[in-house]
C-alpha cells in the first residue's frame, strides 16, 4: 500500500514539477452500482462520490491524473416481483478510491468537420481502500457469510466532455477484478449470493459501478 502510493506521487508530483504543466481540482457526483455474485443484476445502488485529483499534461493530446476519492459502492434489491425467490437486499461498501487514470484528447479527429477537441477517452486502474460496510436483508443487518476484502483493484474506462474552460463532466465504468470478499477455489452459493469468476482462477464477488462526475480544475 504504501510502495503504490509512493510510486504514484512520484510519478504525478516529480514529473508535473519537472514539466510545470501540473493541474488540479476537485471531484463531485453519483454512482450506480451492483455486485456480480450477488444473484441480482441492475445498477440499483445509489452513492455519492467526491475527492480531489492531480495530474500532468505528459504529451499535448495525453494526461495523466491520479484522483482521491471517497465513493459508495454495492448493491440493493427491493423487486420482490422480478426476483420471488429472493428477500430485500442492500449491500453498503463505501471506500477511499486511488486511481490512476491516463487519458487521451481527441483534438486531432475531425467528424464531418466537426474537432473533437471537446471530448476525452480515458483508462487506467484504481486501489480501493474500505472504510466502512453493511449488509440487510429484511431490513435486518446481517453478518457477510465470508469477510470483506480490505483493499480491491479495480480497471477504469471512461469519456469525459469539456462543458467550460476548467469543467469538465466525465462517465465512467469502474469494474473489480479481484473479489471483494474472501475468494474461494470453488463456486459458492447460500440462497443470496453465487460467487462468480473474473480474471483470478478464484470465484468471489465483484463492485461493478457507473460513475457520473464534475471535474473542476483549479
Amino acid at each position: 500500500m504504501k510502495r503504490f502510493l509512493l510510486l504514484t506521487f512520484v510519478l504525478v508530483f516529480g514529473a508535473g514539477l519537472s514539466a510545470q504543466s501540473f493541474f488540479g481540482g476537485l471531484i463531485a457526483g453519483g454512482t450506480m452500482s451492483q455486485v456480480g455474485g450477488d444473484t441480482r443484476g441492475g445498477y440499483h445502488k445509489l452513492g455519492l462520490v467526491g475527492g480531489a485529483f492531480a495530474g500532468l499534461n505528459l504529451t499535448e493530446d495525453v494526461d495523466v491524473q491520479m484522483e482521491l476519492k471517497y465513493i459508495q459502492k454495492g448493491s440493493y434489491s427491493t423487486d420482490m416481483e422480478t426476483w420471488p425467490f429472493f428477500d430485500p437486499f442492500l449491500i453498503k461498501l463505501d471506500y477511499i478510491d486511488l486511481p490512476v487514470v491516463f487519458s487521451y484528447n481527441l483534438n486531432k479527429i475531425n467528424v464531418n468537420d466537426i474537432n473533437l477537441g471537446w471530448l476525452k477517452l480515458e483508462a487506467g486502474v484504481s486501489l480501493d481502500v474500505l472504510v466502512n460496510y453493511r449488509q440487510e436483508i429484511m431490513g435486518v443487518e446481517v453478518l457477510a457469510s465470508n469477510p470483506w476484502n480490505r483493499f480491491v483493484f479495480n480497471t477504469v474506462v471512461g469519456a469525459r466532455v469539456s462543458v467550460k474552460e476548467n469543467i469538465e463532466i466525465g462517465l465512467r465504468a469502474v469494474n473489480s477484478m479481484t473479489s471483494i470478499c474472501e475468494s474461494s477455489k470453488y463456486i459458492y452459493s447460500n440462497g443470496n449470493v453465487l460467487y462468480i469468476r473474473r480474471l483470478l482462477p478464484y470465484y468471489g464477488m465483484f463492485n461493478d459501478i457507473l460513475q457520473i462526475a464534475v471535474f473542476w480544475k483549479i
